[in-house]
């Protein structure tokens, strides 16, 4: 309504004053949703962190870091997935990175992909924006060529899965070939073009750059090749353990590996942290041109990753996608208005959490359509450190191919069928590692039960309170009666949608 229409309609000054304040508070209120961005990176485990100096102290240590971050399944592309829907796996429909189970399948361009969290922000007035690593499968074959994802304006997408030279990126809707150009570089000056259009011209927006560190094939950029020589994966007393009480799939191979494969470890790890440096780099340019164009103040800034990362924890050599601690936590900082310099989140939130959470920054409710919730209000009540409880599931689907471990390494095993061969006859996706996780974490609890779809329906349970490193699965020890509470409740997760999905406690 113009001012002249408004004038037309009212009788009275007061009537005019009131439409004043009408316009002021809607004003105000679209001026105070903040610049979002998210910088997500891939394969991350959190004892790597420390290689990124200025990402914790340019977010962390001026805004709030969450211990108790974990993803909801340790795969790149179903996780990836339930990050952009809010969802978890058994909704969304993505199972594991291949076309077949549902990665950049149709069923996800045409029924999930219009629910992400990104098409409500666009929709909501933000500018959007996407660089980097989408979806393992994204580019491959599909009737849609050169596909630019609903919901985003500005559009750099990879074609296929993780790289750092020598790959392809769609360009909003035009593919260009980048043979010696770092990936990690790409990104970043991508971004930062971006963030200068914006900054001229004051627009609100959402920036996402997802980077292909520190994943395989751990390609450091030439400047940081070395930096990390003759360090270590961390030791710790679940490193190159004896595995007999856990599932199947532990129990095969070397334990403990050899010492050629321990020192193959090492140099990964190193390669890890090195790949990271340039991401690092990357965190701390982005900062510096908000604050050329004054937009650091208004702006929240996210840094967390897809998933986990193992390297020789329970002889398991390098990989990820098994239930437990080093696969399924992730880093996860925020920096941003009103958010309390140095401080420390307890309570545990999900990666299913962080659509409702981004929505949530841009006064959007949470559709019913998502299964997480808003962590936006446990940075209210860090001055307690109290734990708000928190039961949620971990699921994975093992993916398998049509080649057997038994043609390379001799075991024979009737688990092993269509299993991919990896890491010195370690079988790191067998079709059977299938598995159904009830985590859970309060002021009092802190426990982790496990159900495997294996031909030994093998159980896993661990108190984590006093046994961080989860070295005693204590399934023998599980009465009948608290086995089938945590089973029922297990089935009920494995099944939910909506908001019900955070309303069950063990």
């Amino acid at each position: 309504m113009s001012w002249s229409r408004a004038y037309a309609c009212c009788s009275s000054p007061l009537d005019m004053l009131l439409i004043f304040f009408l316009v002021c508070i809607i004003y105000v209120s679209a001026t105070n949703k903040p610049n979002i961005v998210l910088i997500l990176t891939d394969d991350q485990d959190i004892s790597s962190i420390y290689s990124m100096p200025k990402t914790q102290k340019l977010i962390a240590d001026v805004g709030a870091s969450f211990v108790n971050s974990f993803c909801s399944t340790p795969i790149c592309c179903p996780s990836r997935s339930s990050i952009l829907t809010g969802q978890y796996l058994h909704n969304h429909g993505v199972f594991n990175n291949s076309r077949s189970g549902g990665c950049y399948s149709a069923h996800w361009r045409t029924i999930k992909e219009p629910l992400a969290f990104p098409v409500y922000l666009q929709s909501a007035g933000y500018k959007t924006f996407y660089a980097g690593k989408y979806l393992n499968q994204y580019g491959s074959a599909h009737k849609t060529k050169n596909p630019i994802p609903p919901g985003w304006d500005v559009w750099y997408g990879l074609i296929g899965n993780s790289k750092y030279y020598d790959y392809s990126l769609v360009i909003n809707g035009k593919i260009k070939h980048f043979k010696n150009d770092y990936f990690t570089s790409v990104i970043e000056s991508s971004g930062i073009e971006f963030l200068q259009s914006v900054g001229m011209k004051k627009e609100k927006f959402l920036m996402v750059l997802a980077t292909s560190a520190p994943h395989d094939p751990f390609t450091p950029e030439s400047k940081y090749k070395g930096r990390f020589n003759g360090t270590k994966a961390p030791r710790t007393p679940n490193f190159n353990t004896f595995t007999k009480d856990k599932h199947w799939l532990l129990r095969l191979g070397d334990v403990p590996l050899p010492d050629s494969m321990v020192d193959t470890i090492d140099t990964i790890h190193a390669r890890r942290l090195e790949t990271l440096l340039s991401v690092d780099d990357m965190v701390e340019k982005v900062v510096l041109e908000l604050k050329k164009f004054n937009l650091v103040e208004e702006t929240v800034i996210i840094f967390t990753s897809d998933n986990g990362y193992h390297l020789g924890q329970f002889s398991l050599p390098w990989d990820k996608r098994q239930p437990y601690e080093f696969d399924i936590r992730v880093p996860l900082f925020i920096r941003g208005p009103s958010i309390k310099p140095k401080s420390v989140i307890y309570s545990p939130v999900v990666n299913i959490d962080l659509a409702p959470t981004i929505l949530d920054l841009a006064g959007i409710s949470t559709p019913d359509s998502m299964d997480g919730s808003s962590w936006l209000p446990l940075l209210k009540k860090t001055a307690s450190n109290k734990i708000s409880p928190r039961t949620f599931l971990v699921e994975y689907h093992g993916e398998g191919n049509r080649k057997s471990i038994d043609e390379k390494c001799g075991l024979k095993d009737p688990n092993l069928k269509e299993c991919r061969v990896r890491n010195d006859c370690k079988c790191q996706d067998a079709r059977n590692n299938t598995y159904f996780c009830l985590r859970s974490i309060s002021e009092t609890d802190d426990l982790s039960y496990c159900e495997f779809q294996d031909s030994e329906n093998f159980i896993e349970y661990y108190d984590l309170k006093t046994d961080q490193y989860q070295l005693n699965n204590l399934r023998h020890s599980l009465s009948s009666s608290l086995q089938n509470k945590y089973s029922s409740r297990l089935k009920i997760l494995q099944h939910c949608s909506g908001p019900i999905c955070n309303e069950l406690q063990v």
